[in-house]
């Protein structure tokens, strides 16, 4: 549970409540395949930001909240294939599990699309899973590298602000408002991902709280467009201000 007073927090409960259901296989649970760690950011923050810039667009349709489960199967199916080990001493299942669920999410997001009636999106979307994917081998391949600032920030565009920008972009569109408020709504989700990853990555705070400011202010040049109602923008915005805040724990993030 979120413990702040979103504006869509019943909406933002039930999609969670969704992904739930869904991710409850059978003869085993999630947790006995996969060993992922998410904490209350990972769970929320893409969910969130669909549904606020549903709302901010006066959209209140259920294909958001559906956008908002897609947008998190791509997440978490991205975050399990990293799980994907090869040592010489792990267990068959061990090695195959992370691949399969993996795939499966991938799978459900596909499926969710067809049955909500939004294949428009399947392209971007699809692209999207190449560009995290681009950014997982570009990580991979610099491990035994010291990176500087400008290369960290460039995978994490990579993995994480294409995704959070994409989400925001594509529910703007689903609510039917201007392609320049798209961009905006865009922009602005672009800054959500990439303050998210600096602070996961630990870098100096400095660069966290620029990124933020950037965030916050494309939603004060918002401000000027009528047809928004910014406020549930701005309190995914304060939500993740005050977590970016504090040092990055990942056993405690975002509790």
């Amino acid at each position: 549970m979120v413990p702040v007073e979103f504006s869509f927090l019943e909406k933002l409960n039930e999609v969670q409540s969704h992904l739930r259901q869904e991710i409850n296989f059978k003869p085993a649970v999630f947790e006995e395949l996969v060993q992922l760690d998410m904490d209350e950011l990972d769970q929320t923050v893409h969910p969130a930001l669909v549904l606020a810039v549903s709302k901010a667009c006066g959209n209140q349709g259920q294909k958001s909240e559906a956008l908002a489960g897609i947008i998190q199967f791509i997440f978490m199916a991205n975050r399990v294939h990293k799980l994907m080990k090869d040592d010489d001493d792990l267990a068959e299942e061990l090695r195959q599990f992370p691949v399969l669920v993996g795939d499966l999410l991938y799978g459900k997001f596909f499926l969710e699309l067809c049955r909500v009636k939004l294949l428009q999106f399947l392209d971007p979307l699809a692209q999207v899973i190449g560009t995290m994917s681009q950014g997982g081998i570009s990580r991979w391949l610099s491990l035994d590298k010291r990176l500087g600032r400008d290369d960290l920030l460039r995978i994490i565009e990579l993995e994480n602000a294409s995704l959070t920008a994409l989400a925001a972009r594509l529910s703007a569109e689903l609510a039917g408002v201007s392609l320049p408020i798209q961009k905006q709504m865009e922009a602005f989700g672009w800054e959500v991902g990439l303050a998210w990853g600096a602070w996961k990555e630990r870098m100096d705070t400095s660069v966290v709280q620029s990124i933020l400011r950037r965030a916050q202010s494309i939603l004060q040049d918002s401000s000027s467009v009528s047809q928004l109602q910014l406020n549930p923008l701005f309190e995914v915005y304060q939500y993740l201000a005050k977590q970016l805040n504090t040092d990055y724990n990942p056993q405690v993030a975002g509790s």
